[in-house]
């Protein structure tokens, strides 16, 4: 299994991109981690990922949702705060892992609960670009 510890935050997503297989709710889930950028660089987080070569020689990587769970229960990936909503929604994209939407996205910022609703988009197969998280507040209400 590769170490994902040396890898850059791109070459990290990249990876996570190849072991998604294309399945959208997959690609939503790394999407939301990379626009978000707080995970790729976590050394915790790499921990829990796992992965492989493929046929190209290309590295994927991919997560078990049962150990990121078990992570975040411990505390072993901190304590309560944005950005573990945000890995707490991606997860959810990603596996069967069950959350409360609203105790997970209450008292969120503008910008993160954006990112979280375009990823639904995504997970659902719609490329969208919501004005939010396109930085452009001449769309928004």
């Amino acid at each position: 299994m590769p170490d994902f510890s040396s890898f850059s935050a791109d070459q990290f997503a990249a990876a996570l991109r190849r072991g998604t297989d294309g399945l959208w709710s997959l690609d939503a889930a790394v999407w939301l981690l990379t626009r978000h950028s707080v995970w790729l660089d976590s050394p915790e987080l790499r921990n829990l990922a796992q992965g492989g070569v493929d046929e190209n020689d290309e590295v994927w990587a991919g997560f078990d949702v049962r150990r990121i769970k078990e992570a975040i229960d411990s505390g072993e990936l901190g304590e309560w705060r944005e950005d573990l909503a945000i890995l707490l929604m991606a997860m959810s994209l990603y596996g069967d892992f069950p959350i409360s939407l609203r105790y997970t996205c209450e008292n969120l910022s503008e910008e993160n609960l954006a990112l979280i609703g375009e990823a639904l988009f995504k997970a659902c197969g719609y490329e969208v670009g919501l004005a939010v998280t396109e930085g452009r507040d001449d769309l928004a209400p």
